[in-house]
């Protein structure tokens, strides 16, 4: 088991959801890999044939004697160790957006249309549609992913403020999930699913 465990990472007690920060703890990982602490990453390999989500979040580093091996909080909440050489971080694809009620003119009679901001980005087969409740303090968004009208088996929400990651969430069988307490900051989405990290900016 790994033995440096990582401080600026908490896990909810009612959902898979948890805080990174990103002090120098979060960062520390080992001299020998790129990879560090809160990175969101993909199995792959081999292993990729057990029963196990594809994706996950690094929480730990390995021991001393272990420096390539990898604590990995996956998408079902469960941890498990991984070789760096399981581990992957696709390359960024930036969704487009193709509808905002920011800019977009709302239906008359529309309820809520005040308060609720919807969005909808789109990414090669992937839909994302977006719902930001701006009169909560703070704000609260929700959302749903879908790959051709189906939600993918695993994937991780990840809300990125100014760059960094704030919290990261996992979607449920529908491709819904929810993330609280939205910072006031240039806000993004990245999605990660398997052998695709898809970025959406909304704020």
């Amino acid at each position: 088991m790994a033995d440096q465990q990582a401080p600026g990472i908490l896990k909810s007690a009612d959902q898979f959801t948890f805080r990174v920060r990103t002090g120098g703890a979060a960062r520390r990982g080992n001299n020998l890999s790129h990879f560090k602490i809160g990175d969101r990453v993909e199995i792959v390999g081999e292993i990729t044939n057990q029963s196990l989500p594809k994706v996950g979040v690094i929480t730990a580093a390995g021991k001393v004697c272990l420096p390539s091996k990898f604590t990995v909080r996956l998408a079902d909440g469960t941890e498990s160790d991984f070789w760096d050489s399981h581990l992957h971080i696709p390359p960024i694809i930036f969704a487009d957006m193709i509808f905002d009620t920011h800019v977009s003119p709302v239906p008359s009679g529309a309820r809520g249309s005040m308060s609720k901001r919807h969005i909808r980005f789109i990414s090669r087969e992937f839909d994302i549609h977006l719902m930001l409740i701006e009169s909560d303090k703070p704000k609260r968004l929700y959302g749903q992913l879908t790959a051709n009208g189906v939600a993918p088996e695993s994937s991780l929400i990840t809300l990125l403020s100014n760059g960094e990651p704030y919290a990261t969430t996992a979607a449920d069988s529908c491709g819904e999930f929810a993330v609280n307490q939205i910072p006031f900051a240039s806000a993004a989405l990245e999605i990660l699913i398997p052998s695709r990290r898809i970025v959406a900016t909304f704020v």
